[in-house]
């Protein structure tokens, strides 16, 4: 019997790491999950909590601004060539999750998916990490309100869609 377990655990495991594998470079942790790829930048998990009042209260219903298509725009134009951006956009519908810190609107962690995506060495990690820095040096959400009053801490998520304007 415990040969069975041990033989049924064995092919259970390698039926899971290829349905679901990962690998780390260059500052992302690579998930393949079915038919795409995730590229999580390795600090997503340092920035937790609920945006909060200065009375510690929870905060709700959040309203802000993405004002910076138009820096978003500069930066894909300086990192990635026309070719590359229309393959990314019409192949690959490339967008990012990002954490935004809610007391002041900067963006502090990002995770990138890509779509109808097999091979994740298709992505310039390198490309993508430079983006990635660029995105949280340069990109912010504006006028970030609860209820129309300014959170003291905590965290939010947004999107941000890549290559679209």
């Amino acid at each position: 019997m415990k040969t069975y377990n041990i033989i049924l655990f064995i092919v259970l495991q390698g039926f899971i790491s290829v349905i679901f594998s990962q690998e780390i470079r260059d500052g992302f942790k690579i998930l393949r999950e079915n038919q795409r790829v995730v590229f999580e930048d390795l600090s997503w998990n340092n920035y937790r909590g609920y945006p909060l009042n200065k009375k510690g209260e929870d905060l709700f219903n959040p309203s802000s601004r993405f004002s910076s298509i138009e820096k978003l725009k500069r930066i894909e134009n300086a990192l990635f060539s026309e070719q590359e951006r229309n393959s990314m956009r019409i192949n690959y519908r490339p967008r990012a999750m990002i954490k935004v810190r809610a007391s002041d609107g900067k963006i502090v962690a990002t995770i990138f998916y890509f779509e109808n995506l097999q091979d994740p060495s298709v992505i310039d990690t390198k490309k993508l990490k430079k983006l990635n820095e660029r995105v949280k040096e340069e990109l912010m959400i504006e006028n970030l309100l609860f209820n129309g009053e300014k959170a003291a801490s905590g965290y939010i998520a947004g999107h941000i869609w890549f290559f679209k304007f």
